[in-house]
C-alpha cells in the first residue's frame, strides 16, 4: 500500500509542477544558445556586445531557475493542502492506512521535487558563474590558460584557500567536502518540507485554524525558530566534526583537530546541528501524524 501511495503522490506533484520545468527548459535553451554563440565573428564590437548578452543570458537563466524553485514550493505545498485538507481530504483521510504512512508518502514526494528544483537552480548558478569566469579569464590571459573546466576549478579552489589563510586542499578533498554539504542540504530540505506540512496541518486544527493562511506562515516561522534554537544550543555544547582527507572520513571532537586538518590541506564539517535537526524532525513527523489522526478539520 505504501508503494501505491508514494506512486500516486509523485504523480500528483508531477502534475502540479511539470509546467514549471517546461517553462524553465524553454527559457534555458534560449539563454544557453545566446551564451554559446561565437560573437567574435562580428569583430571587437561583436565581442563587447556579445559579452553583455552572455552576462544578461546567464542572469536570466539563474532568475528563471530561482522562480522555478519558488513555484515548485507553492505547487508542492498547495497540492498537500488540497489533497489532505480540502474537499479531496474527505477521501484521502478515509483510506485504510495509517496517517503516518499517508504523511510519509507525501513527504517523500514533496521533498523530492523541492530538492530537484533547488539542485537545478544551484547547477544553473554554478554553471553560469563558471562559464562567465572561464570566458573572462581566457579573454585576459589567452587560450593557453584556464582552457579546461578542471583547471579553472583547481585555480578557484587555490585562490579561495589562500584568501582564507589555509593550505590548498586536494581536489578530491574538495569533492568529498561538497558531497557532505550536499547531504547536509538534502537533510535540511527534508526537514523544511516536514515543517511546512506541520504548519499547514496546524492551520486546519482547532483552535489554530482561526488565523487561516496567515496562521500557516506564523506556525512555520515558530516551529522553525524552535528547531533552530534547540539545535543551535546543543551544537554549542556538543561539537562533533567530520574531518575529510583524500581517502578517509574521520570524526573529531575538538576545534584543535579541525584547525590541524585545515592546516594540512584537509577539511572539516560540523555535523551536530544537522544531526540534532534530523532528530527533532522525527518529533515533528510524529506530532503531525497525531494531529492528522485526532485534530484535523477537513473543509472544502
Amino acid at each position: 500500500m505504501l508503494g501505491k501511495l508514494i506512486k500516486h503522490s509523485f504523480k500528483a506533484n508531477a502534475s502540479a509542477v511539470y509546467n514549471n520545468y517546461i517553462a524553465l527548459g524553454a527559457i534555458g535553451v534560449i539563454m544557453v544558445i545566446l551564451m554559446l554563440i561565437d560573437w567574435t565573428k562580428w569583430g571587437d564590437t561583436g565581442v563587447a556586445v556579445g559579452w553583455r548578452i552572455k552576462v544578461v543570458a546567464a542572469f536570466v537563466l539563474c532568475i528563471a531557475a530561482f522562480i522555478c524553485v519558488i513555484l515548485t514550493f507553492v505547487s508542492v505545498f498547495g497540492e498537500f493542502n488540497r489533497s489532505m485538507y480540502k474537499s479531496e481530504g474527505y477521501l484521502t483521510l478515509t483510506l485504510p492506512v495509517r496517517s503516518s504512512t499517508l504523511l510519509f508518502s507525501k513527504w517523500l514526494s514533496g521533498s523530492f521535487w523541492v530538492i530537484l528544483s533547488y539542485t537545478v537552480w544551484c547547477l544553473c548558478m554554478f554553471g553560469s558563474v563558471l562559464y562567465l569566469l572561464r570566458g573572462a579569464m581566457r579573454a585576459v590571459e589567452g587560450d593557453a590558460d584556464y582552457y579546461s573546466i578542471y583547471s579553472l576549478i583547481t585555480e578557484m579552489v587555490r585562490q579561495f584557500a589562500e584568501a582564507g589563510g589555509i593550505a590548498t586542499p586536494n581536489l578530491t578533498v574538495v569533492f568529498n567536502l561538497a558531497s557532505l554539504y550536499a547531504i547536509n542540504g538534502g537533510i535540511r530540505a527534508f526537514v523544511f518540507v516536514l515543517i511546512v506540512y506541520m504548519a499547514v496541518t496546524l492551520s486546519h486544527c482547532r483552535p489554530f485554524n482561526r488565523l487561516g493562511k496567515v496562521g500557516a506562515v506564523l506556525y512555520f516561522l515558530g516551529i522553525s525558530s524552535i528547531i533552530l534554537t534547540i539545535s543551535g544550543l546543543i551544537a554549542k555544547l556538543i561539537k562533533v566534526y567530520i574531518v575529510v582527507s583524500q581517502d578517509a572520513f574521520t570524526f573529531a571532537l575538538s576545534e584543535a583537530e579541525v584547525q590541524l586538518a585545515w592546516a594540512n590541506g584537509y577539511g572539516a564539517v560540523a555535523i551536530t546541528n544537522v544531526y540534532v535537526t534530523a532528530l527533532l524532525a522525527v518529533a515533528v513527523f510524529l506530532i503531525t501524524s497525531y494531529l492528522i489522526d485526532r485534530k484535523v478539520n477537513v473543509n472544502s
